[in-house]
């Protein structure tokens, strides 16, 4: 029986052989995380800041949080790049820790977002009834009050029966256009959902996107963690190629 062997010549591209371009590889993508981290943080704050009267500081703690996790990362994405041109051992190793830090607090983030998504509607009902009472005699509440009302099409905390039948607002009713006045807003044709289920179940979902942002930037992120740990170990314990 004739035995044949088979010699393959792979030749592993010169990136890979690298460790200045494949560090820099990584850290591109590490720039990248943070740059989605920090878009979801802002466009979440910003967007919790418009019914902040409603909410608790934890709803403001979670996006604060993503943002900062956002800032620290295109912070150390300029360790990374030095430590891609300078090829150092200790630039690199720094860089991996930092990117280990990190992912701890993506890690954090995914928990605080899950279990707050559980429980928006139960967290934001007390503050939402301190406001409430104070409708009739400050109008800046009246204001967010009735925008609240008129957008999530809702009426009160909990229904309409949180304000007296003769007093609901108009910002309770659907009102058609081309609607004449006098137009009446009665139990009869108020909304009947309450405002904190609606308002809760936004924020929830809002939580929700944070926790799976963060679930996407961890996973790649246990990824990058990995590679900067073998390219600092290369760099310490192994004959790289240097370019010039």
């Amino acid at each position: 029986m004739t035995k044949m062997s088979l010699k393959l010549n792979l030749e592993v591209p010169k990136f890979l052989k690298s460790v200045r371009y494949t560090l820099a590889a990584v850290n591109g993508l590490f720039l990248l995380t943070g740059f989605l981290l920090l878009i979801v943080g802002v466009v979440i704050l910003v967007q919790y800041s418009e019914y902040e009267v409603f909410v608790t500081q934890r709803f403001f703690t979670i996006p604060g949080f993503v943002i900062a996790t956002g800032v620290i990362i295109c912070i150390g994405s300029i360790l990374g790049f030095y430590g891609a041109i300078s090829e150092q051992f200790y630039f690199i190793a720094g860089y991996v820790m930092l990117s280990i830090v990190v992912l701890v607090f993506e890690i954090v983030i995914i928990i605080i977002a899950f279990a707050l998504s559980n429980d928006a509607v139960s967290e934001i009902r007390a503050p939402m009834l301190q406001s409430h009472q104070l409708y009739e005699s400050r109008r800046d509440i009246a204001r967010l009050w009735d925008d609240l009302q008129m957008e999530f099409e809702c009426c009160g905390v909990s229904s309409r029966l949180d304000y007296m039948s003769s007093r609901i607002p108009v910002s309770c009713c659907h009102i058609d256009y081309g609607t004449i006045s006098p137009f009446e807003c009665g139990a009869a044709n108020a909304y009947t959902t309450g405002c904190a289920t609606f308002l809760g179940e936004w924020l929830a979902y809002n939580a929700y996107v944070i926790a799976v942002c963060a679930i996407v930037a961890t996973s790649l992120q246990v990824l990058l963690s990995a590679m900067s740990g073998w390219l600092a170990y290369r760099s310490k314990f192994e004959e790289v190629e240097l370019e010039s």
